[in-house]
């Protein structure tokens, strides 16, 4: 058994993942307190010699919550009145709204985001029992057994609980006066309260963050989801020189449900279900999920110095629950299933307030509030900037209309990859091992979010996000690595590795398809794709001098130093299609020199790529990329003994050793806000677009000590005994 518990808070970054978390404003810190339990039991019988059974029983405890770091405001009496039914158990719940201010998109956004997180949380218990037989009989080893799996959740996420508001630059009066830059219209607009709106002239590209939104209504969800699976497996020694392993795998992966009737699902020609109230499920259960796998070892020469390898096999996923519960949208949408307005816990998700906008959606959030809307006729009865919970009456809703929903899909399958590799080793002497080998994967059934409305099919409704599994994604790479083992002190291990990963969309929430109905538009390099990566490790023991004896040994012997080195070419930046247009080479006109006044490195020239005069541009997702990464890390060892049992360790440990600037990398590292909306104008500077304005490890949250920082030095002694 084991137990913990902690306190974890967010770290600061400026990456997508760290800067959706936490802001870097101390009052609104991501805090997570947390307990875990662990028990596990294992019973191991020998029947024979060849006959041998373990039996393994396991429970996880999970327990975390989220919130600010300061989550005591009540917004209602600081004059902002987000909706009667924005309550947590019966209660207003308390802390900032999520405002963001200034131009979006990648590391250009200007101000700190706030009240990134409102009062959220899971507590979960996972359980399994699983027997695994194993026989051998001759040249064979059987192995064959299975698992039964059952997972509890209770998640109470109340995101957007507390509203989220986009002040752009774009909301107020100044909106289009040349004079002023985008960050001090920003600015202005949150001064006087003006919300931006979502709608743009035709051809113009839609906005990355906009408007406003909030859910309102009891999120809170208690779900289980079962689990099996079966295998056989045979290692078979055909020959000494050839070994062959292969068997097969069931998987079964339910659907996730529940017994209070909350749960609902839209299904298009049917309108929204709820499950276990006229839906047995939310998806048909996948049930043919049958894995085999086929893998050898063959010596060709029958000597231990020459190995070829190779092998495939299909692997099931399990699937993720994070879709269906807590999707985090980028547009005004549910959360997840738990967001839809039926059921016996109702949520409505809304985008504009009870007033009437103005014609681009944009609106006052203090004027809205009123008893009498901004246009003098229509009445705001509860004085509020959004409605209360409007619960549907029937599955097409046919008492209210624009709400959002969430789908999935009655295709919802279980995802699975072809995994396959063909390997050469071969032995250099006594000392030294080259591998060389392909590597590959490809992936089928993957989890997709796409907006089903987005051609206006439901006129009722406004968005719905629908989760669906006809998702890809395909690696190919080359992999060496060359292994010296001890050579007169030296061990040092080097790796190079060339890949192109390629996908829809790489990330499992948070992002949608920019076409509903055409997802090969999407169709590019993977977020995370790196296409050299080179890295080694050295540990040398320096030889002892054999003329130092006493203090003198203890000075020039016990001499050790070790090295690690890594280097990686750039990654995408982009995630999405930006809906731009490509008309010249991105890298030519820019030296990518870091430069304080420019407030960073300049990595893309802005004018190689312009507003489209239509469409959705010709700029293909995650086409170019950002800065790459370069790393030489230096440990020298000294090794003092005192006595027999006792020494003394000295270390000096030096990280970045040549201090090279390394730019922030992946996903947000550049800025993509265009700076202009002007079709057939190219983009500019103004907004940062092309900019690199952060380094790696501030970017991922270790500002000053993190991987590829600064030249840092640490001096470290030890006693060893």
């Amino acid at each position: 058994m084991f137990g913990g518990q902690g306190n974890q808070v967010a770290p600061l970054g400026g990456s997508p993942a760290l800067g959706t978390a936490s802001s870097n404003l101390a009052y609104y810190f991501e805090v997570a307190p947390i307990h875990v339990f662990n028990y596990s039991a294992v019973l191991n019988s020998t029947f024979t010699t060849k006959l041998t059974n373990q039996v393994l029983f396991g429970a996880n405890y999970f327990n975390q919550i989220f919130h600010d770091a300061n989550n005591s405001f009540v917004t209602k009496s600081l004059g902002l009145f987000l909706s009667p039914d924005a309550t947590k158990n019966g209660q207003p719940i308390n802390g900032a709204p999520n405002v963001v201010i200034g131009p979006t998109g990648g590391s250009s956004s200007i101000f700190e985001a706030i009240g990134l997180t409102p009062p959220e949380g899971r507590s979960d218990l996972t359980w399994h029992i699983t027997d695994i037989v194993s026989y051998t009989m001759g040249a064979h080893q059987f192995r064959f057994g299975g698992e039964v799996r059952r997972a509890m959740l209770n998640e109470f996420y109340h995101r957007r609980g507390t509203g989220k508001f986009v002040f752009d630059g774009t909301g107020g009066p100044w909106a289009n006066d040349v004079g002023v830059d985008t960050a001090t219209k920003a600015l202005a607009d949150f001064l006087a309260g003006d919300v931006s709106g979502c709608v743009v002239p035709a051809g113009t590209p839609a906005k990355s963050q906009c408007g406003s939104t909030i859910a309102v209504g009891n999120p809170e969800r208690f779900v289980s989801v079962n689990a099996f699976n079966l295998y056989f497996q045979d290692s078979w020694q055909i020959t000494k020189k050839l070994n062959l392993n292969f068997g097969m795998r069931y998987e079964y992966f339910g659907p996730l449900h529940s017994d209070k009737k909350d749960l609902a699902n839209f299904i298009p020609g049917k309108g929204l279900l709820v499950q276990g109230a006229g839906l047995d499920s939310l998806f048909p259960q996948d049930k043919n999920n049958f894995a085999p796998r086929i893998g050898f070892a063959y010596q060709p020469t029958g000597k231990a110095d020459l190995v070829v390898r190779g092998g495939i096999g299909v692997f099931y996923d399990q699937i993720n629950l994070n879709p269906f519960l807590d999707f985090r949208p980028p547009i005004t949408a549910a959360q997840g299933i738990e967001g839809n307005p039926i059921g016996a816990s109702p949520v409505s998700t809304y985008g504009a307030p009870i007033c009437p906008t103005n014609a681009d959606g944009s609106y006052n959030w203090q004027l809205v509030q009123q008893s009498t809307c901004p246009n003098g006729v229509t009445a705001n009865p509860t004085g509020s900037v959004f409605k209360g919970v409007t619960a549907c009456v029937d599955p097409n809703c046919s008492n209210v209309s624009g709400l959002n929903l969430f789908s999935v899909s009655q295709n919802f399958r279980t995802p699975y990859f072809y995994n396959f590799n063909l390997q050469v080793e071969k032995g250099l002497g006594n000392a030294a091992v080259l591998q060389v080998g392909y590597v590959g994967s490809t992936a089928r059934k993957l989890n997709l979010v796409s907006n089903i409305n987005q051609n206006g099919a439901f006129p009722n409704f406004g968005s719905i996000l629908q989760l669906n599994s006809s998702g890809t994604s395909n690696y190919n790479s080359l992999q060496s690595t060359f292994r010296l083992r001890t050579w007169h002190g030296l061990t040092s291990q080097l790796a190079y590795t060339w890949s192109h990963s390629l996908d829809e969309i790489s990330e499992y929430r948070a992002i949608i398809l920019d076409d509903a109905f055409n997802k090969h538009l999407d169709y590019g390099s993977s977020d995370f794709d790196t296409r050299h990566l080179f890295t080694a490790s050295f540990s040398y023991d320096v030889p002892k001098a054999p003329w130092a004896h006493g203090w003198s040994s203890r000075i020039v012997n016990g001499w050790s130093l070790s090295s690690l080195w890594n280097f990686h070419s750039g990654q995408p930046s982009d995630e999405v299609r930006l809906g731009l247009d490509v008309i010249g080479n991105p890298f030519a006109g820019v030296n990518h020199k870091f430069s304080v006044a420019g407030g960073g490195t300049q990595w893309w020239n802005p004018a190689a790529f312009a507003v489209p005069t239509s469409g959705i541009g010709n700029l293909s997702r995650n086409r170019f990329t950002g800065p790459g990464y370069a790393d030489v890390d230096l440990s020298v060892f000294k090794n003092i003994p005192i006595t027999e049992r006792v020494k003394i360790q000295l270390r000096a440990e030096m990280y970045n050793l040549t201090n090279r600037i390394n730019l922030s990398q992946g996903v947000g590292a550049l800025g993509s806000n265009c700076g202009t909306k002007t079709p057939g104008a190219p983009c500019n500077t103004s907004a940062g677009f092309g900019l690199a304005s952060d380094t790696a490890g501030d970017f991922f949250g270790a500002p000053a000590i993190g991987a590829g920082e600064a030249f840092n030095l640490q001096l470290v002694a030890k006693i060893i005994f």
